[in-house]
């Protein structure tokens, strides 16, 4: 919260709190609420700030009048020589200090808070972890999304800083990034750096030895060395970019099941049922085995939108006459005459 924000929007928040706005006053204020982010902030700090204090339902009562009356005994004593000073005056005065006494309190908080707020932001990182969840959905304070995959975790700061959105992700995460030319958005994870200003990609740092992989599907991505920022390359809609051991490369996406495990859409075309598994296993985080290699060699075709797994292995299991023999963490696929 700035202390040097225009006095008249102050006033507007003041008398808002003081439920002596009239509409069009409101609606002024929601205008300049609506401006830009900042104003927003301090809108709602300043709320936040009234009510930690308990004055949301005492300042009219105690704080306010407490300090009008003190600006109002200094006013008087200024004025004691005058000799005459009219009653209609006063009253009209009246208000316009009562007013300027709340401002005062509110930019006393603000400045107050704003340390305390900005000490406390810059050093809280919130961090959501998605254990064996799949598609958790989240949105950073710059309205940006971030669907988790399972046993996934992403850590970022209340409120972004000034030059840039920074997270951190640990697994696997699809990003639709929120435009801002001005701010861009770096994604640390592994010994990888992903930074993007606006633009829909999935990064997969859920790989064997620390290998980081991007998929971008809308915009332009960039991907660098952590340890070297000269060491990066750009990546186009529909490559993928891979880091693997500092040595960083970009190829044509030939994996339709990419992101399967985000939209749930799953194609196989001559697929050796062993991939399939595989496949399976990573987009609905199952453990689907089978150790009879007969059936592993089988080619299987097909599409699936938004099936849940069940479905999909009874629908394999009638094409192949096929069994599941199901404990509480692993399914396995046989043969019907085992």
């Amino acid at each position: 919260m700035k202390t040097n924000t225009n006095i008249e929007n102050w006033n507007l928040i003041a008398k808002y709190y003081a439920n002596e706005c009239s509409q069009e006053e409101i609606d002024n204020l929601n205008i300049w609420i609506a401006d830009n982010k900042n104003n927003e902030q301090i809108f709602n700090q300043t709320k936040q700030d009234l009510e930690l204090i308990n004055l949301t339902n005492s300042m009219n009562k105690i704080n306010i009048d407490s300090a009008w009356e003190k600006v109002k005994n200094r006013i008087q004593e200024a004025d004691e020589n005058e000799s005459v000073i009219s009653k209609s005056r006063t009253l009209n005065f009246s208000r316009v200090f009562k007013y300027a006494a709340m401002v005062v309190i509110l930019l006393g908080i603000g400045f107050i808070s704003n340390k305390i707020y900005n000490n406390k932001v810059n050093n809280t990182f919130v961090e959501y972890l998605s254990n064996s969840e799949q598609g958790k959905e989240l949105i950073l304070p710059d309205g940006s999304t971030v669907v988790l995959n399972a046993n996934s975790k992403l850590s970022f700061s209340k409120v972004f800083a000034n030059n840039e959105r920074r997270v951190t992700l640990e697994g696997e995460a699809f990003f639709d990034v929120t435009k801002n030319p001005n701010k861009p958005f770096i994604i640390e994870t592994n010994n990888a750096e992903v930074k993007v200003l606006g633009t829909s990609f999935n990064v997969n740092a859920n790989l064997p030895n620390k290998q980081v992989e991007v998929f971008v599907k809308t915009g332009l991505v960039q991907l660098s060395d952590a340890s070297n920022s000269n060491n990066k390359i750009l990546i186009e809609p529909g490559n993928v970019g891979v880091l693997d051991n500092k040595q960083i490369f970009k190829h044509t996406n030939i994996d339709a099941n990419k992101i399967a495990w985000k939209t749930k859409e799953i194609v196989f075309k001559e697929e050796k049922l062993d991939n399939v598994i595989k496949i399976l296993n990573r987009v609905y985080n199952a453990n689907i085995v089978c150790t009879d290699q007969a059936v592993l060699d089988l080619n299987y075709t097909s599409t699936f939108e938004g099936q849940e797994i069940d479905s999909i292995l009874n629908v394999i299991c009638m094409t192949f006459n096929l069994k599941l023999d199901s404990t509480e963490n692993q399914i396995k696929l046989i043969h019907h005459n085992n």
